[in-house]
């Protein structure tokens, strides 16, 4: 890298010592612009539009079948690129964080700032980047506009192998300006981060110098991939500084210890498929060459032979007919017609001949072959490439265990990443959360269904706590286990409330029924009060006339 560097010409103006904005700014810019073919090249089997080499297309062959090779050259791809890597993408899903700490487990700002910042989407877009390109990137903006956190391209944004430094290439077309942005740690002696700033150069120019992923630049990436006599992409060495470094947006970077840009890689910092774009190749290549045997085999050749005239003579059919002269040459391409109800006129010795057909079976069973080598490189499991393949569950669960460790790999890669990302988002919106620990949590590579996940957590109802249950077995996040417990303390609440109310209501039936009983019955109980009947009489205070003793005034209250 060295030796590399010292001959470089620095893209800034006047900007060229050893270690400098300038020369920083160029080491990391190249590196991008020699990436650009590779990722055209990957985004064009991805979509499936990789054509075979047209040195492949027969040169001697007609108008009508070069235009034939060459659609088979358009059809012949088969997109097994675009499986390989979604059979990895669809398998990532992050579910929430825990915030790991002694005294709680649950970290719902971390769950509130992913939802704020639309992450849900934007992860899908890093996992695709990372299993297509091999990097994606994100950057953590100061302010929330309208995020903290914004998706960044690998096509415009590069990181130094230490990670310390950064480009993002960015292109206005309305101003018809190219930018190159630094950003770039500055450290003392002992290694600490003294300070975090970004820089940024332009210059003018009519077109963008890098492509990118999309919709409009397809042509222009299909055809950089297809064909090698295109001009691959180069910074022109005009740039300039636009304004002085600055450092006062990425304080937030700096409590967090970090560039503002944060990178996530595969393990070798290779697409899923790019190591096995050989093995693709052929595969389009055996296709190319059955669709075109399969053609021919559609269209038999046939020939004559034997001892054939050259010049028609007085005596031909077609002499007595007029519809030729003698001495005329004979054109046999009109002769020999094909058509249903076609009847030719033969010499009597001559003799016709047919192209026997091709077995095309080996040909087949070796892409089918090559499908098999393709799925245990790249760890895929053959059932996904292949739909046809039959076997045991226990068979299935076997293959699939290298697209598991896989997943599992990028999962584990893309923690360190996402802790950083909403570490930095969290610290941008005022929370103390530079110094806290968060661990991200997953949804299960094989999700079990929810009979399977009631039944384990029956199994361990009393041994564990309800939430490290639904934690672990019934697999929610830490918003829903605290939606979870408060659904149970408002339940519970409510079905105190409906107790207390059922306990009211009951005993206020009884006390109806018992006053009723006493004062509007048949009339037993006013009889029983009168005659002193009954332990409860109160006779001894009622005289026989009726009137009230002279003790009955502190009992009736007169």
């Amino acid at each position: 890298m060295a030796s590399t560097s010292s001959n470089m010409q620095s893209l800034v103006t006047g900007d060229d010592e050893p270690d400098s904005d300038g020369m920083a700014l160029t080491r990391l810019a190249t590196r991008l612009q020699n990436r650009i073919p590779d990722l055209c090249v990957l985004k064009t089997f991805y979509d499936g539009r990789e054509t075979v080499p047209l040195q492949s297309v027969p040169k001697a062959a007609t108008t009508t079948a070069s235009a034939v090779y060459r659609r088979f050259v358009d059809i012949c791809p088969l997109n097994l690129a675009h499986t390989i890597a979604d059979a990895v993408i669809t398998s990532q899903h992050p579910t929430g964080f825990r915030l790991v700490a002694d005294k709680t487990m649950r970290s719902t700002d971390a769950d509130d700032m992913w939802d704020k910042c639309g992450m849900d989407v934007r992860s899908l877009n890093m996992f695709m980047d990372a299993a297509i390109y091999g990097a994606a990137y994100a950057m953590v903006l100061g302010k929330e506009n309208p995020s903290y956190i914004q998706r960044l391209s690998p096509w415009s944004t590069v990181v130094s192998d230490d990670k310390d430094s950064a480009v993002v290439y960015g292109w206005s077309e309305e101003e018809q300006i190219e930018r190159l942005t630094l950003y770039r740690i500055v450290r003392n002696d002992d290694g600490e981060i003294q300070s975090i700033y970004s820089r940024t150069a332009k210059h003018e120019v009519k077109s963008r110098t890098l492509p990118s992923d999309s919709v409009d630049d397809e042509d222009t990436v299909y055809d950089l991939a297809n064909d090698d006599s295109k001009k691959r992409p180069e910074f022109e060495a005009q740039f300039e500084w636009e304004g002085q470094s600055s450092g006062d947006d990425w304080k937030f970077a700096l409590d967090c210890g970090c560039l503002p840009i944060v990178q996530l890689t595969t393990p070798n910092g290779k697409g899923q498929f790019e190591a096995s774009l050989k093995t693709l190749r052929s595969i389009d290549q055996q296709r190319f060459q059955r669709f075109c045997i399969q053609e021919m085999q559609a269209f038999k050749q046939r020939w004559v032979s034997g001892d054939m005239p050259e010049y028609y003579q007085k005596s031909d059919p077609a002499v007595k007919a007029g519809k030729a002269q003698a001495g005329d040459k004979i054109d046999y391409s009109e002769l020999f017609e094909m058509g249903p109800a076609a009847l030719w006129l033969l010499p009597a010795d001559a003799k016709i001949g047919e192209s026997s057909i091709t077995d095309i079976t080996p040909i087949v069973n070796a892409a089918a072959s090559d499908v098999k080598l393709l799925a245990g490189a790249t760890g895929t499991p053959l059932s996904i490439l292949s739909p046809d393949v039959a076997g045991s569950a226990e068979g299935a669960k076997l293959t699939t265990r290298m697209l598991r460790l896989k997943v599992r790999d990028m999962n584990m890669r893309a923690n360190d990443a996402f802790v950083l990302l909403l570490k930095m988002a969290l610290t941008a919106s005022g929370s103390n959360a530079s110094e806290e620990r968060f661990e991200t949590t997953w949804e299960p590579l094989e999700l079990p269904s929810e009979l399977e996940q009631c039944q384990a957590a029956a199994q361990v109802k009393g041994v564990l706590p309800l939430k490290t249950i639904a934690r672990r077995y019934l697999h929610m996040t830490e918003t829903e286990i605290a939606e979870m417990i408060q659904d149970a303390q408002d339940t519970s609440f409510l079905n105190a409330m409906a107790r207390q109310n059922a306990a009211l209501d009951s005993s206020a039936k009884q006390t109806d029924a018992t006053m009723n009983d006493s004062y509007l019955g048949d009339g037993s109980g006013l009889d029983s009060f009168s005659t002193g009947s009954g332990s409860d009489s109160m006779s001894s205070d009622v005289p026989s006339d009726g009137l009230p003793s002279d003790d009955s005034s502190d009992v009736m209250g007169v």
